[in-house]
């Protein structure tokens, strides 16, 4: 059985882990950089990347994924606290930082921005169960819409369209083309 939890200052270390692995980073020599540097951010409690801002899901009492979500009202505020600690290594892995990327969300929207399963526990249904809770708190707040940026060739487009989310638009987001996704919510 899946269950998904607020997640809490213990999580941080996974949180990093997911958020590192969300990125898709592949540079090994900065890893433990990366993961010492989205520790601090993620213990933090009002970053975009903060552990409020995460759910964990577990099975049979083990972390099994991972999801950021946040109230797009929030965006811009959460992650001008958050970018500044992370620009260095952005810069190094994406080759410019974020001045003049377009947000990624927005007043009106519920948007997931990193969601991770770990491999033993893929193809379970963890990544249906998260992305479910992030519907679930956006009715619960009144938030008519959820959204996510997805890389092009990525499998979990799949899911997500199979769950509601539908094409939007291309977003650039760190010098990369992604496709943002929607699925409408009756609130």
């Amino acid at each position: 059985m899946i269950k998904i939890r607020k997640a809490t200052i213990e999580d941080v270390a996974y949180i990093a882990e997911g958020i590192y692995h969300a990125f898709l980073l592949k540079d090994e020599g900065l890893y433990n950089q990366w993961i010492s540097t989205l520790k601090e951010v993620c213990a933090q409690e009002d970053t975009y990347y903060s552990y409020r801002n995460s759910w964990i899901a577990e099975v049979d009492g083990e972390r099994a994924g991972m999801m950021i979500a946040v109230d797009g009202e929030h965006y811009r505020e959460q992650r001008d606290k958050m970018y500044p600690q992370l620009k260095g290594l952005f810069d190094v892995a994406f080759g410019k930082g974020w001045d003049d990327m377009e947000d990624e969300a927005k007043a009106g929207e519920f948007y997931i921005d990193s969601l991770a399963v770990s491999l033993p526990y893929r193809n379970q249904g963890v990544g249906r169960a998260l992305l479910e809770k992030a519907k679930k708190m956006a009715k619960d707040k009144g938030i008519g819409v959820v959204t996510l940026a997805v890389e092009p060739e990525n499998k979990a487009k799949k899911l997500y369209q199979r769950l509601g989310f539908g094409y939007q638009r291309g977003i650039e987001i760190f010098n990369e083309e992604y496709e943002l996704y929607a699925a409408e919510i009756v609130v």
